[in-house]
């Protein structure tokens, strides 16, 4: 598994133990045999993590190393947040949970 995939899943493990929930948004693009091409996602910037946590809808996206947001995934981010939502970006499990913490005041 790699390290990006790692920290997503302890922090769907971590969402579901307090409980929310939360899945992963598989946005990558689907290749069609027929036409021999990928077809792209039908929303572009969509965050990794998607859940819901006493009534409030939650955007996580997980970034590592020098990974850095596309303006699509900035543009999620900020929808979300304007629209009352929780959205924010995390580099470790840590900085996930402090930043939970900071939200939901747990």
């Amino acid at each position: 598994m790699s390290k990006a995939n790692d920290l997503t899943q302890e922090i769907l493990k971590h969402i579901f133990s307090v409980g929310g929930f939360a899945w992963r948004a598989n946005t990558v693009g689907v290749f069609d045999p027929v036409r021999r091409i990928y077809r792209t996602a039908p929303k572009k910037g969509v965050s990794d993590v998607l859940g819901c946590f006493h009534g409030l809808f939650i955007a996580v996206e997980v970034k590592i190393a020098k990974d850095t947001l596309s303006p699509e995934q900035e543009g999620f981010i900020e929808s979300i947040n304007h629209a009352g939502g929780h959205a924010f970006v995390v580099h470790t499990f840590d900085e996930f949970v402090e930043t939970w913490r900071a939200i939901f005041n747990v």
